[in-house]
């Protein structure tokens, strides 16, 4: 059987909706503390992470902007309703997964960015979309806009259930 290996791009650029469920549920599960309403705690997810841990592993060091940065933070405030020492915490804890996914961060500046996609996607998604097209690189996202946009530019793009499939596929 060849390696499945071989069909997962590697160095990719992961975008905000995917890194920030990501690190949350890693932080949640090495620090045992309770998921908070805008994560899942139910098996299948648990298992779509796993899966993605599994692959960012394999596939580092990982790449993105620092708009996506900024946007995580944002997300643990809004939607995690993190702030104070928790916030902290996490932080602490994020730079160390992302130190050890090897992550890699691109400045795309807001002056340089493509108008009609900074209008159409926002200054993040666009960010990744300058990202994968200036370096050739697939892209993990779950949002169906940007991936038809990658798409149309002939970037490979891939989003946590393709991992998953994969993911099983090696485990069955």
């Amino acid at each position: 059987m060849p390696s499945l290996l071989i069909d997962l791009p590697i160095n990719p650029v992961i975008d905000s909706n995917v890194l920030f469920d990501f690190l949350l549920w890693r932080y949640c599960v090495k620090t045992r503390t309770p998921f908070p309403g805008c994560l899942s705690d139910t098996s299948a997810e648990n298992d779509t992470l796993r899966a993605l841990d599994w692959y960012l592993d394999k596939a580092k060091p990982i790449h993105t902007s620092p708009h996506v940065i900024a946007e995580i933070n944002g997300l643990l405030q809004a939607r995690a309703d993190w702030h104070g020492p928790r916030l902290s915490a996490f932080w602490r804890f994020a730079q160390e997964d992302l130190t050890r996914l090897m992550l890699d961060e691109h400045l795309i500046k807001l002056v340089k960015m493509h108008p009609q996609d900074l209008v159409e996607f926002g200054p993040t998604d666009d960010s990744i979309l300058e990202v994968a097209v200036q370096t050739g690189r697939a892209v993990v996202t779950g949002e169906s806009d940007l991936r038809g946009r990658l798409t149309k530019d002939q970037i490979r793009v891939l989003d946590r259930y393709e991992i998953l499939a994969l993911w099983q596929d090696r485990n069955a």
